[in-house]
């Protein structure tokens, strides 16, 4: 019984889906025009790894971040980048929102952004 709570709480938080997304390695700092320093691209890669499971080809992989553009321009330490991971024979294009606070870190994916396309 207790296994099968402690397995529930972490599929919940999504850790099962870090651990995961924890097996791909990328080079940092990442390819493309990212302007997140590497210390927040290595914070923030796994929730986007994480995120590219779900639009994924079942049983795939392979993940890699092919690319990287800022979208909305960096203000008050706030802005936008998209963020492009390959997927198997899927691209996907993820928007994650950034803001920079004195002591901590905030990074959250756009779902209603993201845009899966097939891989040629």
């Amino acid at each position: 019984m207790l296994k099968k709570i402690i397995c529930t709480l972490l599929t919940l938080s999504g850790i099962s889906a870090i651990a995961f997304a924890y097996d791909f390695e990328n080079k940092l700092p990442l390819a493309g025009k990212t302007i997140t320093s590497q210390e927040l691209q290595k914070e923030s890669i796994f929730t986007v790894y994480a995120f590219a499971q779900r639009v994924a080809p079942q049983n795939c992989t392979e993940f890699d971040i092919i690319d990287t553009e800022v979208s909305k321009e960096k203000v008050d330490n706030k802005w936008q980048e998209i963020w492009t991971v390959k997927t198997c024979s899927k691209t996907a294009r993820i928007p994650i929102d950034f803001e920079i606070k004195s002591n901590y870190n905030i990074y959250a994916i756009d779902a209603m952004g993201v845009r899966v396309t097939e891989s040629k």
